[in-house]
């Protein structure tokens, strides 16, 4: 499976909420996950490492963005490495994600996500 069909699989498994089969086909057991961003201030933010503290990670959106959508716009392939615009959409939110990808065994190893962070902030469910 070529890079970009891994990410849109991903995408595709998120989306519907099937995230037992995105944690078991698509995050890598040593997933890096990285969110820039002020920990104190973006429930998201920070680097998070292993596929169960990605996981947990994850459990957070839900928790803070009612209907929170996340679909790619366009993708830019190269080797193993993907980066994808992005609509995100929640409640109050209606922006634009970068989010970059490396592949290692058909499974998602680096994940670097380039949100909206003040529209997300903005529209966190109170």
């Amino acid at each position: 499976m070529e890079a970009k069909d891994v990410v849109q699989k991903a995408y595709d498994l998120f989306g519907s909420g099937d995230m037992e089969s995105f944690m078991n086909e698509i995050v890598h057991d040593d997933m890096t996950w990285t969110f820039p961003g002020d920990t104190t201030k973006h429930p998201l933010a920070g680097v998070h490492q292993g596929k169960e503290s990605c996981m947990a990670n994850f459990a957070k959106i839900p928790e803070n963005w009612n209907n929170f959508t996340v679909k790619p716009i366009s993708m830019i392939s190269e080797g193993n490495k993907v980066f994808a615009i992005v609509k995100g959409s929640a409640d109050g939110m209606d922006t634009l994600f970068g989010h970059y990808f490396e592949i290692e065994d058909n499974k998602t190893k680096t994940m670097m996500t380039f949100d909206d962070t003040l529209s997300m902030v903005n529209s966190i469910s109170k």
